[in-house]
């Protein structure tokens, strides 16, 4: 677990603790370590989650499966970033999304029990632990919204321009996405050919330029 105690501590769920007061707080919520295979369902949707965790390798998907049977991709989780969170503190009980690893991963799971109810030595940084939750899950609750605003979006173009907005880019600095062709017409709901396409048309007209996963809005 120290391996990975400056990554835990840098993430968005321990913001303002220190790393020896991060350590210390794994131990008393009882945090466990655990590492998946590429493919393997960390939560099944249907389920009732009763962990959330954060990723220390490896890239984790959040997806929807449709009754039609198409797959939609609602997030990518990378190393030091959170999952579930927004589940177990709403208490659902079934998962409306799977989690699964995208590749090779290591994680570490919370007991959401544990965390939501302050532990007997009463640590002032536990407090600071749930009101970063709140926040996080606050967060993903706003990027749903900008992704229901995503899929409600006809023309390709439009989409995609929203979807590099999102990164909050500065015009003429090239900034990078986490998502590669396949993951990011899964993500905007469109055909990958299609994507491609339009993506060239963009870069033609002067709105865009691309290499890869590295974008820059003109």
């Amino acid at each position: 677990m120290e391996k990975y105690i400056g990554l835990i501590a840098s993430s968005e769920l321990f913001a303002g603790i220190e790393p020896a007061d991060a350590l210390n707080l794994l131990g008393c919520l009882g945090a466990e370590q655990r590492r998946y295979s590429k493919g393997s369902v960390l939560i099944s949707a249907g389920d009732a989650p009763a962990h959330f965790g954060i990723a220390l390798e490896g890239r984790l998907l959040i997806v929807r499966d449709g009754f039609d049977g198409n797959r939609s991709l609602l997030a990518v989780i990378e190393p030091g970033g959170a999952y579930a969170e927004a589940l177990v503190w709403s208490r659902v009980k079934e998962s409306p999304v799977t989690v699964l690893a995208e590749t090779d991963c290591a994680v570490i799971l919370f007991n959401f029990s544990k965390t939501a109810n302050r532990c007997k030595n009463s640590c002032p940084f536990h407090g600071t632990l749930i009101e970063n939750m709140l926040a996080s899950a606050a967060k993903k609750i706003l990027a749903l919204q900008g992704r229901m605003e995503i899929l409600e979006m006809k023309a390709i173009r439009e989409k995609v321009l929203r979807y590099l907005e999102s990164f909050n880019p500065v015009r003429g600095k090239r900034f990078t996405v986490p998502l590669n062709r396949e993951k990011l017409a899964e993500y905007l709901c469109t055909d990958r050919s299609a994507l491609s396409h339009e993506l060239a048309r963009m870069k033609r007209d002067g709105i865009i330029d691309y290499k890869k996963n590295s974008f820059v809005l003109i």
